[in-house]
């Protein structure tokens, strides 16, 4: 499980930031870019969902297994 804070910290590492939020969702965007991620407001994502929007975001699949295992050496 990877925390809000930590998925949201590595969005604004890609140069997105936080451009407003619905109901269930934070919309965050990517300076001089159309490019947008939609963040769940929830606590902790499954790993998963993470993978899939920072791929989405831009983040090189290598990265993102590097920042994914980073929280479950951090858990144990």
């Amino acid at each position: 499980m990877i925390p809000n804070d930590a998925l949201i910290n590595a969005l604004r590492g890609l140069d997105y930031h936080h451009k407003g939020q619905s109901d269930r969702m934070m919309i965050y965007k990517k300076r001089g870019d159309t490019k947008r991620a939609l963040v769940r407001r929830i606590s902790l994502h499954e790993d998963d969902a993470a993978r899939i929007l920072l791929r989405m975001a831009g983040m090189p699949a290598e990265d993102i297994e590097k920042f994914i295992t980073s929280y479950h050496c951090e858990e144990h």
